[in-house]
């Protein structure tokens, strides 16, 4: 693998690749680690920026080796040209100032790898050279919630309908508060000594909110990041081998 002891000025997809790499990691980190962080709120948030991200670095590195290994232009800009371009709606945008993950999938799936597999096939034919529907199938879920790389990173985004999921500390029903003080053993999800939640009261002492600290903050979506990250993982370095004989 000798891209990944090389300078990165060298690479041909501009490092693109090996960067992605470096945050699937320590996004690993994060996930393997998470009862060691030492911040009670949020946990989440950093751990799944960093999938997201290197999701949209390993799309970028693969559109780039792509254009170059087939030798496919950018509109009017050459294969090997520092200034890469997507196809988006018909238009050529700069490749660098995108973040829209759907778009970079997209593009990458439908113009490059399926549009070409015959190429590929005959350039790498070694490789597995095909769509994985399963994955597919995660990018609504995902950019459902942060297609531009803003929703992990932000406490508060221009998605107000989702950013209270992301919250640690969700607001209480307070109808709920007698099922959860009572020892009806049907209304305890949680073992005993579990639950974490706050009651503030008025100057009258009455309980006016309250909120519960989520045992999973957006559990569906961390998942579809780690197993999409991963994918992309294992295909960008499958590209490296077969497509770039390792560089």
């Amino acid at each position: 693998m000798q891209y990944s002891l090389t300078g990165i000025d060298t690479h041909l997809d501009l490092g693109f690749g090996i960067t992605g790499e470096a945050y699937y990691h320590s996004a690993e980190q994060l996930f393997d680690n998470k009862k060691q962080i030492k911040t009670f709120q949020q946990v989440e948030m950093p751990m799944n920026f960093l999938y997201r991200h290197s999701i949209e670095l390993f799309l970028k590195s693969l559109i780039m080796i792509f254009h170059k290994r087939l030798k496919l232009p950018y509109d009017n800009e050459p294969f090997d040209t520092v200034k890469p371009k997507i196809l988006i709606g018909g238009k050529w945008k700069d490749l660098y100032n995108c973040h829209w993950i759907d778009e970079l999938y997209n593009y990458w799936l439908n113009e490059l790898l399926l549009k070409h597999k015959e190429d590929l096939d005959k350039l790498a034919p070694k490789g597995d050279w095909q769509e994985e529907t399963t994955i597919t199938k995660f990018f609504p879920l995902i950019t459902g919630y942060d297609r531009d790389s803003s929703f992990f990173r932000y406490p508060v985004t221009k998605n107000t309908t989702h950013d209270p999921k992301k919250y640690t500390m969700q607001r209480l029903d307070l109808e709920r508060l007698h099922d959860i003080f009572t020892n009806n053993p049907d209304s305890q999800k949680e073992k005993k000594g579990a639950r974490v939640f706050i009651l503030l009261k008025n100057d009258n002492e009455e309980i006016v909110d309250g909120f519960e600290r989520a045992v999973n903050v957006l559990y569906d979506v961390t998942q579809a990041l780690k197993k999409v990250s991963h994918y992309f993982l294992c295909i960008h370095i499958m590209t490296r081998v077969t497509l770039c004989n390792g560089h």
